[in-house]
């Protein structure tokens, strides 16, 4: 049974369980949604968009013609590729922000591989936005449409393989960017050798154990069930978006760039967005201004929805990591190097940030002490899936290789792979053993038996078939404060009503994690003076950039306790505020006046006192309220740890592998809403076992479709396939400020897959680092071992 988590320093409302705030909105089906808001009950003249979607894996339009199309009884406009709406737009990229920052088209991230047309003759992929575009009074109507449309198409060679696309002769994917397919470096991204210190090849040499390996991670699909959607109306000159995009300042931002437009003449709203997992991170999509445009042309409201086939439009950054490692004797580790190569895809988006921005990070907060360390990452076209983001990015890619190559060297130097990690691995700030990581691999250990754990292959039988193994890996947490200044200010505000009920502006779209009802039970513990609970708070749950302060995004699992930060210092000038209305009802200097439970008292005498209902109810009736507006502090707390302990049951007659029980450890530094947190800590398994031993998108190699997309080939977990999770939360690291938390939720799945990967050898004795890892992988292996 799970031990319920006990805080490190007991507060009224942080770190509790209780329902979350939207849980009844949501479970009785009034929470509204995108598709909710933009259906033909609020906009009745509404017309669909639809967007031609390329046949070929590598090919450009010849000529078309759109005649019968047009004829079509229903269709209002079509919109190609050389109509001057299209050719006048400035090339662009689904990589312009990482949902982190509001930034310009100058600004945007990987500036230097703009390599995507919002309409193009141009197709790099099977799905891939083919250059024409429909809106009709239905969307049968529009898919009709572009049926009609005659197309003569050049197709083109094409190239799947990441290291068959770098090879001389390979077919050239986007030659303006790169003759050769592998993205040249820039500035953002940085050089090819992204970080380096010491000499890792005199380390090698001073070590006497040296490993290396070859891992092989797949481009999985973030499988979020809330399609993409966002419905355009104009007003005169200004143009209001609705969508579910979870960004929607920087959405504002790109929409107004493109289409050269003053920013305050576009509104972007959005409400509840479901679970995405990362499949927002590509804010910059072209059916923003596709719907823009359409709806400009016809003078109706036009939708786009996504179908489910086209909910693969983007999936993690495939990765294939080469890695080697040296350690002494004793266990220090004299070296180590990353290598990594990236199939980028049809577009470049976010390869850099899987590649290289997220291994930096945890480079600086995990191999500090590691004294030689080079890491060096290169980003490829195919004509694939573009790999993007998603939960967990750039961790999850390397953690697969760091697990991997740190069981071997513990295996060749006799060691516990624990003690190894705990004698070498931790962030600069701290002298070793890392106190955070020592905690959580400990109590991971104690929790899943690791101590009654046979050596890889030798345990026993089950039922002459099956054999069991266990397996952990560890990472640094992902994000603590100091990491997210580049956010720029973070804003709030906090209105006090007449009857003491509190109006809590916190800018964020709420995707699933609970971010809002940590916001709100950080604004209650903050309040906590006032004497108000969580049900005395309303959370504005709807962000309207034409009416709210700047969004915090969904990313890097942040918001709920960079916005927590900001309330508590919000609270503390409402509480300069309130005394110093209250010094003049009650006579006494605002510094002798204190407020406890909602009673306002002189500190020196409690028989002269007010309630701060009295006080507000005999005032004018203007709410007290407070803005408060601030950028992230700077001061570097490094972060703290986190693992992953898997149990699974090999059947070594057929292969098939059977997570039995995770554990699921984090350090958090504050847990601010404990039922949210554990919430996370058990759902997150669910893209780790999948990515681990079924996900997978497959290709026809003639032809380069993409087969599976579809939730019925591609194969989530279901509930039967889901192992026993045991979450555990943990406060032991303190980062800055009032609560100094670390984000948990992008987190939880980077150290699933190679735990599971690392328990099936401790069961069987065969490493396989090519996930998913299937039967006919397992079998393969077993066979090689005792050929």
């Amino acid at each position: 049974m799970t031990e319920r988590f006990k805080p490190r320093t007991a507060r009224k409302y942080i770190g509790s369980y209780r329902p979350r705030i939207d849980g009844r909105q949501k479970a009785s089906g009034r929470a509204e949604y995108a598709d909710d808001l933009t259906s033909k009950r609020h906009f009745p003249d509404m017309l669909y968009l639809k967007i031609l979607r390329s046949p070929h894996a590598h090919a450009r339009i010849r000529c078309l013609d759109t005649a019968k199309a047009e004829k079509v009884p229903g269709v209002r406009c079509i919109l190609t590729y050389n109509d001057p709406e299209m050719t006048s737009l400035k090339p662009t990229s689904a990589g312009w922000t990482d949902g982190v920052d509001t930034v310009s088209y100058d600004r945007m991230m990987w500036r230097a591989y703009r390599d995507r047309r919002i309409l193009s003759d141009y197709t790099c992929w099977v799905g891939d936005e083919g250059g024409i575009a429909v809106a009709a009074e239905t969307e049968r109507i529009a898919e009709e449409a572009l049926r009609l449309i005659d197309i003569e198409w050049e197709v083109l060679p094409f190239v799947l393989d990441p290291l068959e696309a770098m090879k001389p002769g390979a077919p050239v994917v986007h030659g303006e960017i790169s003759a050769n397919n592998v993205l040249p470096p820039d500035k953002v991204g940085g050089p090819d050798v992204f970080f380096e210190k010491g000499d890792v090849e005199r380390g090698f040499l001073e070590a006497d154990s040296v490993v290396e390996a070859t891992t092989v991670y797949h481009n999985a699909c973030q499988g979020s069930l809330d399609n993409w959607c966002c419905l355009a109306q104009w007003a005169g000159d200004s143009l209001r978006i609705w969508s579910n995009s979870y960004e929607p300042d920087q959405t504002r931002m790109y929409i107004s760039q493109m289409l050269e437009m003053p920013i305050n003449r576009v509104r972007v709203i959005s409400h509840y967005v479901g679970g995405q997992f990362g499949r927002n991170d590509t804010g910059e999509l072209p059916f923003f201004i596709l719907t823009a445009v359409m709806a400009k042309k016809t003078g109706r409201a036009v939708k786009f929805k996504a179908e489910r086939r086209e909910r693969f439009l983007n999936t993690r950054q495939p990765a294939i990591y080469y890695s080697k490692m040296g350690a002494k004797q004793d266990g220090t580790i004299t070296s180590c190097y990353f290598k990594a190569i990236g199939n980028a895809g049809a577009y470049c988006d976010h390869s850099f940030f899987a590649l290289k921005f997220a291994p930096a990070e945890a480079a600086e907060v995990a191999f500090a002490h590691i004294r030689n360390l080079k890491m060096e990452s290169y980003a490829v076209y195919t004509n694939t899936i573009p790999g993007c983001m998603m939960r967990g990015v750039g961790n999850v890619q390397l953690n697969f290789m760091l697990g991997r190559i740190v069981d071997e060297l513990a295996e060749k130097l006799e060691m516990d792979p624990l003690d190894l990690v705990i004698k070498n691995f931790g962030h600069e700030w701290e002298t070793l053993p890392d106190k955070s990581l020592a905690a959580v691999l400990e109590e991971g250990a104690k929790r899943i038996g690791w101590k009654s754990r046979y050596k890889h292959g030798t345990g026993p039988t089950y039922d002459g078939r099956r054999k069991r193994g266990i397996g952990f890996s560890f990472h640094p947490g992902w994000h603590a404060e100091w990491q997210e200044k580049r956010r720029g200010h973070i804003q709030v505000g906090i209105k006090i009503n007449p009857d003491c009920t509190v109006t809590l502006e916190a800018p964020t779209v709420e995707t699933g994690p609970g971010s809002n009802t940590c916001n709100v039970l950080g604004c209650a513990e903050a309040l906590s003076f006032l004497g108000v609970g969580p049900e005395d708070i309303t959370w504005v749950s709807t962000v309207d950039t034409e009416t709210c302060l700047k969004d915090t995004v969904q990313t890097d699992s942040s918001v709920y306790f960079l916005q927590s930060e900001v309330i508590a210092a919000a609270a503390l000038e409402i509480k300069e505020k309130i005394l110093e209305v209250a010094a003049l009802k009650i006579g006494v200097a605002p510094e002798k006046l204190d407020i406890v439970e909602g009673r306002i008292f002189a500190k020196d005498s409690v028989q002269n006192s007010i309630s701060l209902r009295d006080l507000m109810w005999q005032g004018d009736l203007v709410p007290m309220a407070v803005t408060l507006s601030r950028v992230p502090p700077e001061q570097k707390t490094g972060v703290p740890y986190m693992a992953t302990f898997a149990e699974v049951e090999v059947d070594v007659t057929t292969g098939q592998t059977k997570v039995i029980k995770i554990v699921m450890l984090n350090d958090c530094g504050t847990v601010m809403y404990a039922s949210g947190a554990e919430a996370q800590q058990i759902g997150g398994q669910c893209i780790g076992v999948g990515e681990s031993l079924t996900e997978e998108i497959i290709y026809d190699e003639t032809s380069g479709m993409p087969l599976n997309f579809n939730w019925i080939d591609y194969k989530i977990p279901t509930i039967l396939d889901f192992p026993d999770v045991e979450p555990v939360l943990m406060e032991v690291w303190q980062g800055a400020g009032e609560y100094g938390a670390c984000g948990i939720g992008e987190g939880v799945v980077t150290c699933t897959p190679r735990a599971i990967a690392n328990a099936i050898y401790n069961a069987v004795g065969v490493r396989i680092d090519q996930i998913p890892i299937t039967p006919e992988k397992v079998l393969k292996a077993l066979r090689d071992l005792h050929e």
